[in-house]
């Protein structure tokens, strides 16, 4: 899997809020940060590894302050 920005194909699960978690697994979307450039993505199907509910839960929390 590749950014579609830079092509760097570092692209972990981006931190989710409580609220992201259930919207984004609703949805069946996997969102994941580039680590080259910094551009979210919403990854479906096309070679993502993870199910959007598994990426949810997986996904390290983000602050919102």
């Amino acid at each position: 899997m590749k950014c579609y920005h830079c092509g760097c194909e570092d692209l972990p699960l981006a931190a989710l809020t409580p609220r992201e978690r259930r919207d984004y697994a609703a949805a069946g979307i996997v969102l994941r940060r580039c680590q080259g450039c910094g551009y979210y993505q919403n990854h479906i199907g096309d070679g993502e590894p993870v199910e959007p509910h598994e990426a949810a839960n997986a996904a390290p929390p983000r602050d919102i302050r």
